[in-house]
C-alpha cells in the first residue's frame, strides 16, 4: 500500500497492442465486452494492428476496460479478461476479449437473465479454455468473489471503475487520442478510415 493513500496499479491497466512506438499516436480504445458497437471497434482495429496489418505500427493503441453496471454479465466478463492476462498476457486476453465478442449473443442481457453470477462466469471461463488455452478450473477461483485468489482481479476492477468514471466515459466505444476524447470516431469506422485519421495526424 502505498503511504499515506490506498494502493496504487504498478502497471497500466490497458492492454496494449499495435506495434506503435513513443512517436506514433497514442489511441485508447474504451471497450465494454457486453456492448456490440465494442465488438464492432475492436473486430476492425485488432486484426488490423498485429504484424502485417494495415494498422500495425501507425499506432500505440491501447483496449481500456469499462465495466457497465446495467450489464450484469460486463463485470463477470471482464473479471476473466484480467484473469486470463495475468496468468497469459496481453495477447492471450485480447484474444479472449475478441472471442467473447465474437460469441456476444451467449452473453447478451437475455442470454443470461435466468443465470448466477457464478453460472455466466463458468460459461465465460469455458470460453476463454477453448479460445486462449486457459483451464476453467483454473480460472475460476480468480473470478469467485469471497475467494482469496480473487483479491488481485477484484482490485483491478476497482482501479478500472475509477479511471473510466475519472475520465468521463459513460457510453462504448469512447476513443482517446493523446488523451483527447475523439467523438468523430465511429464504432463503424473501416481500416480505411482509421488510416485517414493515423496519416493526418502524422502529419501534423
Amino acid at each position: 500500500m502505498t503511504a499515506g493513500g490506498p494502493p496504487l496499479p504498478s502497471r497500466p491497466l490497458g492492454s496494449a497492442f499495435g506495434g506503435g512506438g513513443p512517436s506514433t499516436p497514442l489511441v485508447e480504445l474504451f471497450l465494454d465486452l457486453a456492448c456490440p458497437f465494442s465488438a464492432k471497434q475492436l473486430r476492425a482495429v485488432y486484426p488490423a494492428a498485429q504484424p502485417g496489418g494495415a494498422l500495425h505500427g501507425k499506432a500505440r493503441f491501447v483496449m481500456e476496460h469499462v465495466i457497465q453496471p446495467w450489464h450484469a454479465q460486463s463485470e463477470v466478463l471482464h473479471a476473466v479478461a484480467f484473469a486470463v492476462r495475468a496468468r497469459k498476457g496481453v495477447d492471450a486476453a485480447l484474444s479472449y476479449c475478441l472471442a467473447v465478442l465474437d460469441a456476444y449473443e451467449s452473453f447478451t442481457d437475455a442470454a443470461v437473465a435466468g443465470e448466477t453470477r457464478l453460472e455466466t462466469a463458468a460459461r465465460a471461463a469455458a470460453l476463454a479454455e477453448t479460445s486462449v488455452g486457459m483451464p476453467a478450473a483454473e480460472l475460476l477461483p480468480l473470478v469467485t468473489p469471497g475467494r482469496a485468489e480473487n483479491a488481485p482481479i477484484h482490485q483491478l476492477e476497482k482501479w478500472t471503475v475509477r479511471q473510466h468514471r475519472a475520465r468521463g466515459v459513460h457510453v462504448t466505444p469512447t476513443v482517446f487520442v493523446h488523451g483527447v476524447e475523439a467523438p468523430q470516431v465511429s464504432s463503424s469506422w473501416t481500416v480505411e478510415q482509421w488510416l485517414a485519421m493515423l496519416d493526418e495526424l502524422a502529419t501534423d
